[in-house]
């Protein structure tokens, strides 16, 4: 991802300062006090799986009927956050059978935001890299068939790499697949240019395309600024669907353009108190293998068991390393602790 550098901590507190409207000193104040909730969130979000199987928002011991794993975690995600999805325009999200989703790429809140937008409906596309940034989670959407990662860079044989696209979505339950088209995060206040590697695939495979951008998502969760914000709002806007068949890729491609400039300038013009809710009435919901219902399982409660060995060892780590200051030290440095946690979430709310 094309993530921006910042060379000194001088520049990120100007930064901060002059997006937040606030003096450089209270942008660098609020950088530090926002840190320890961006590190929980990071926590949650990298343990997301076990997390929301233990409240049992993911079902992940329900090895009869069909699920809606992946919906049920985006659920879990926003839920964390405290987000507000409301919903600029009538135009509804296409649920009738393939699809190309194409969304606006701002943060790493945009996988949860966007899987929970398609109500679970899609396979995300997504590099290799990710997996090793959130190994849990992604262990657990490759054994849905929930995604479809992939080396970055040219790809020398375009159509054994679409012949294998083909496969991998045939054998996914989800009939949808999610693209980020600008190919890299990004901010800015316009979009980046779109890139066409996907455009073509989906354009000779005759697939539906449908665009979804969203607002604020970057606010959710900002690894750039390393902040979050509970209790955001974020703007969503759907463009039609798009066919593809009996157009020539040009056509296709300069009406897809036309679509998520406007569907874009919709989102990002709307004033979201005078919107309504994201209303989902008839989530879908998918017919998973037993093999799968298994592996799932077996997963989870894995990830479960790594969880509690990890806050077992870490609680363990934290006293020993306290007690190092005495009695009474360790005293003041758990409460000196609990103080900068507990204001750095109340800082962080919306």
């Amino acid at each position: 991802c094309n993530i921006a550098a910042v060379s000194c901590a001088g520049s990120i507190s100007n930064h901060l300062g002059n997006t937040l409207g606030v003096p450089p000193r209270m942008g660098a104040l609020r950088s530090i006090l926002s840190l320890p909730a961006f590190l929980l969130s990071v926590f949650v979000f990298y343990w997301s799986l076990p997390l929301g199987a233990l409240v049992y928002r993911i079902p992940f011991l329900q090895l009869k009927g069909r699920r809606r794993d992946m919906y049920n975690w985006s659920q879990f995600m926003l839920g964390y956050f405290g987000v507000k999805v409301k919903k600029q325009g009538n135009q509804p999200l296409y649920k009738k059978g393939p699809v190309l989703y194409l969304c606006n790429h701002r943060s790493w809140a945009d996988f949860f935001t966007d899987v929970y937008l398609t109500e679970g409906n899609s396979a995300l596309m997504s590099r290799w890299m990710v997996y090793f940034v959130f190994p849990i989670f992604m262990t657990a959407v490759i054994v849905l068939r929930g995604i479809v990662l992939f080396k970055r860079g040219t790809i020398a044989d375009k159509q054994a790499f679409n012949k294998w696209l083909d496969g991998v979505l045939a054998s996914s339950p989800v009939p949808g697949l999610l693209v980020y088209p600008e190919g890299h995060r990004s901010t800015k206040a316009t979009s980046l240019p779109l890139k066409r590697g996907m455009l073509y695939y989906a354009h000779s495979r005759h697939m539906l395309v449908q665009v979804i951008i969203s607002t604020n998502k970057e606010a959710v969760m900002g690894e750039k600024r390393r902040s979050v914000r509970f209790g955001a709002t974020v703007v969503t806007a759907f463009s039609e669907v798009i066919p593809t068949e009996g157009v020539s890729f040009e056509d296709f491609y300069t009406r897809l353009q036309a679509a998520w400039d406007k569907t874009w300038e919709e989102a990002y013009s709307a004033d979201a108190a005078q919107l309504p809710p994201v209303v989902h009435d008839s989530v879908p919901d998918f017919e998973y293998t037993r093999g799968m219902k298994a592996q799932m399982a077996a997963v989870t409660t894995f990830a479960i068991a790594v969880l509690a060995g990890v806050l077992v060892l870490g609680a363990r780590a934290l006293l020993a390393a306290t007690a190092l200051a005495g009695p009474l030290g360790q005293q003041v440095t758990l409460g000196v602790l609990a103080a900068y946690v507990a204001t750095s979430l109340l800082v962080s709310r919306a």
